[in-house]
């Protein structure tokens, strides 16, 4: 064959040769390209997720955080229809605008303010009490914010009787300080929040006492009230159906004096038993 001939043939085949070598090395750069685009696309729709991800996650914690909102504030709801349910009934009286003194009646002196026709003893914010057995008066202060009354209790000691728990404690006379030992049944322990981080569990006893013309028994929550001004605190408890509170006023249940202070005197000394 003349080089002419190999020429002829040599030029085609080269040809070929380039052509297939360009195609793949276009192919070869087109797959690089789309591999590239495919794993940048990956990594954007990834981030996509996992922003999305965070974003539910942070949702999730907001719904979270607004239902213990709303439940809290159904809790707060709960508990203050159920105070004012048991909210005592206050009247609020004006004073009557008097001209001259009233004509006092002979043989007569009234200290109470003129009450309203009703069957139930009316009470300003403080009162004179008189616990059953003991001759003394002690001040009351009357307070409808509290749930449950407090009387002032020293040297508090729990022991048993008959297979039942007792408490044996002291009262004194606010004016003599003479003490007087008193022992009553436990109902059973209240905790009562105070200064302490810890809260407190202190017993609960029945006991009889007098306010005005009422005379009841009524629980009481057994507390050292040395630093107030009045051993006793009377709470809802005590007012709810048989007294009506007027704010206006103090000293409006004048107590009945005692029939026999002889016999009180001597009863105080048995007091120790309910």
């Amino acid at each position: 064959m003349n080089k002419s001939g190999i020429l002829s043939v040599w030029r085609p085949a080269r040809a070929l040769t380039l052509a297939t070598v360009a195609v793949v090395s276009l192919s070869a750069c087109t797959q690089q390209k789309i591999q590239q685009q495919t794993q940048a696309e990956l990594g954007a729709a990834q981030a996509c997720i996992a922003k999305q991800e965070v974003q539910g996650q942070q949702l999730s914690g907001q719904q979270a955080e607004i239902l213990r909102q709303l439940q809290q504030v159904q809790q707060q709801l709960v508990v203050q229809q159920q105070a004012i349910e048991a909210k005592p009934q206050i009247i609020q009286r004006e004073a009557p605008k008097v001209v001259c003194p009233p004509v006092p009646v002979a043989g007569k002196k009234s200290l109470a303010k003129e009450q309203p026709q009703t069957d139930k003893q009316i009470v300003g914010l403080r009162e004179q009490a008189r616990i059953a057995g003991l001759n003394m008066v002690m001040q009351a202060r009357i307070n409808t914010q509290v749930a449950n009354s407090v009387v002032d209790a020293r040297n508090i000691q729990m022991f048993e009787r008959n297979g039942e728990e007792w408490v044996r404690f002291t009262i004194y006379n606010p004016e003599t300080k003479e003490p007087h030992v008193l022992e009553r049944k436990r109902l059973r322990f209240q905790t009562v929040q105070t200064a302490n981080p810890t809260p407190d569990r202190r017993p609960v006893v029945d006991i009889r006492f007098t306010i005005g013309k009422l005379t009841q028994r009524g629980e009481f929550i057994l507390a050292d009230r040395s630093d107030s001004e009045f051993p006793i605190l009377i709470g809802r408890n005590l007012l709810r159906d048989v007294m009506l509170v007027d704010v206006s006023g103090n000293n409006l249940a004048p107590l009945q004096q005692l029939d026999d202070p002889a016999s009180s005197a001597s009863s105080s000394s048995t007091a120790t038993k309910k």
